[in-house]
């Protein structure tokens, strides 16, 4: 059967992060398909338009990946690339996950115009601005002497409002994806990586996807290549560990499957089984509680463990949890205090 010559058409946001990991995938595709055109598409997502509210005010799921969407949908395009925490928990019908190439680096990295190496070496009080209720639900658990202020933008954007302000000074720190600061060339903001003991990742954090048309063979088979087993069956419990308990990746839910060295075990039949790693961290998004799961089994066994987290999680409370009511805000220039936190009531703290 002759192979298909037809163009590839790859859509994607117009930011620099999202124009560079677009072109990341159209390289590995010109490799794989030499003699095939490529062409970009570049579009201005609802998310980008509104730098000055939070993404719940602005209806929160898919406000980074709905109109790149619709280019596919109409056959304006023929892949989209997005980082894959930014697609909403369930597929848009008609698109597919096509392809989740190898993952990057999922922690994030402190960024602070004094080069501090931890969040625990912020002066007591600081400001740190981010516009993510999970970090921002992190950084209060771990500290609440912190002051969380409304951050947004794209990378450059916040690197140059805390290390490069223009007239008063207002953050002490930010945070920012160790992949993001790596695909677009930062590698001299990765220089104080957070360990997951202290800031757990939203889910897919670090990893692309590569969504199609459902119904378009040709380029699912064009992509199927750049599919890594392991990175696709991490997100892909990820994904529904966020789905089951109904949150989103605006939702102060931090979760992370990862492939992890067999436990100690004298069973031959277990000496070449490999294992996944769960963790998820559900919080009161103003920190004050937490509910965690921490297991590994047999990757066979993965999709059961997702189920019955998912349900202890629920069990224990996590869906009040999410719905606490805490909204990150710009707080006023003269005016940097914020009330003290109160517990969220009926809900257990302690981790399983």
């Amino acid at each position: 059967m002759r192979r298909s010559q037809k163009p590839i058409v790859i859509a994607a946001r117009r930011s620099p992060l999202a124009k560079a990991q677009a072109e990341l995938v159209g390289r590995r595709l010109n490799q794989l398909h030499p003699r095939i055109e490529l062409r970009y598409r570049w579009v201005e997502s609802t998310g980008d338009k509104s730098l000055s509210q939070s993404l719940a005010d602005q209806g929160g799921k898919g406000l980074f990946t709905r109109d790149v969407e619709q280019l596919l949908l109409a056959h304006e395009a023929d892949l989209a690339v997005h980082s894959l925490k930014d697609l909403p928990a369930t597929d848009t019908t008609g698109l597919v996950l096509a392809a989740v190439p190898r993952r990057a680096d999922a922690r994030d990295c402190l960024i602070t115009p004094d080069g501090l190496a931890s969040i625990h070496n912020l002066p007591h009080g600081a400001v740190v601005g981010t516009a993510s209720p999970r970090r921002a639900a992190q950084l209060l658990q771990l500290r609440p002497d912190l002051k969380i202020d409304l951050l947004r933008g794209n990378v450059q954007t916040r690197l140059d409002r805390v290390l490069n302000p223009e007239g008063e000074k207002r953050y002490d720190a930010t945070l920012l994806a160790f992949a993001g600061l790596s695909r677009l060339g930062m590698t001299e903001y990765t220089a104080h990586p957070i360990p997951f003991e202290d800031m757990m990742p939203s889910a897919c954090q670090g990893a692309l996807a590569i969504q199609c048309r459902a119904n378009d063979h040709v380029t699912l088979t064009r992509c199927l290549p750049l599919n890594n087993p392991e990175a696709s069956t991490a997100v892909h419990a990820e994904r529904q560990v966020v789905a089951g308990l109904g949150g989103d990746c605006h939702s102060p839910i931090a979760v992370l499957a990862e492939q992890s060295k067999q436990p100690p075990t004298p069973a031959k039949r277990n000496a070449d089984a490999h294992w996944f790693r769960l963790r998820v961290k559900v919080l009161a998004g103003d920190g004050t509680a937490c509910l965690e799961i921490d297991e590994q089994v047999k990757t066979k066994d993965l999709r059961r463990l997702v189920k019955q987290a998912i349900k202890d999680l629920k069990n224990r409370g996590a869906q009040k949890l999410l719905k606490s009511g805490f909204e990150i805000t710009p707080l006023p220039a003269q005016a940097k205090t914020q009330p003290a936190a109160q517990p969220v009531q009926g809900v257990s703290t302690t981790p399983a």
